[in-house]
């Protein structure tokens, strides 16, 4: 029998913990991150946004694109009015105020996930289910550091994204083979071990980013060991084609 598509269901934080301003970690390898195969992404911003021109977004978006085209995942160039079983999209929602008579805008940033999920295995009833990825809190930041903000925390958000679906993915080769059965299980984190390696360096990165960090950085401490690059100096961090992070300034 065909599956039918119920209901939309409003956002929701599914399988993730909040963390510091706001922040969602992605804690488990959930059944969202599964048989991911085509990964649709926008970006919603304010149109009337005259600080940033249109380039700015456009290359914003091909940055992220780049993340996730890193991961071996295929980049759909176009939105589809129904969203099959492997599409994903990935919404960066921006939002922005200026503050009267200071060079200081007011903003906040969130990622959506949007996928289709079952109820239940052999079930006929298909959710549309929203999932937010993170969230960059309200934050008062001048003009002259706001680009900065945008792609450091969007980046975060798509880091956060990719930890599930490899962490899915993992999960899934392991048990190639068995059926009707999807296994959400903790995600290996930020362990004792890996506090202890991030801490043998001066700066750390994760290599699917474009930014570094001070082993300290609340960002630091989501990087999965796997992905992991230490630096022993600023310079060569920035030599690598990292950036600092706008959030702990290394």
């Amino acid at each position: 029998m065909k599956a039918k598509i119920v209901l939309l269901l409003p956002a929701v934080v599914f399988m993730m913990n909040c963390g510091p301003g706001g922040a969602a970690t992605v804690t488990q390898a959930g059944p969202h991150f599964a048989n991911i195969d085509a990964v649709y992404l926008a970006i919603d911003y304010p149109k009337n946004a005259a600080v940033l021109k249109e380039s700015y977004w456009d290359d914003a978006k091909t940055q992220l694109e780049q993340k996730l085209k890193k991961a071996n995942l295929n980049i759909s160039s176009a939105a589809k009015a129904n969203l099959s079983k492997t599409d994903v999209r990935l919404i960066v929602r921006v939002e922005l105020l200026k503050v009267p008579d200071v060079n200081l805008f007011a903003i906040r940033v969130e990622t959506v996930m949007a996928r289709q999920m079952l109820l239940a295995t052999g079930s006929d009833q298909i959710f549309i289910v929203p999932l937010s990825l993170g969230q960059y809190g309200i934050r008062f930041v001048s003009g002259s550091d706001l680009p900065g903000v945008i792609e450091d925390a969007a980046s975060q958000h798509i880091d956060y994204f990719l930890r599930g679906y490899e962490a899915m993915k993992s999960l899934q080769e392991k048990k190639r083979g068995e059926t009707d059965q999807l296994v959400a299980e903790p995600a290996r984190s930020a362990t004792a071990p890996q506090q202890t390696q991030v801490a043998e360096y001066a700066y750390v990165a994760s290599k699917n980013s474009d930014v570094f960090h001070k082993p300290d950085c609340r960002w630091a401490k989501n990087i999965s060991p796997k992905n992991l690059v230490g630096y022993s100096t600023r310079d060569e961090a920035i030599e690598a084609g990292k950036r600092p992070c706008k959030w702990c300034k290394p």
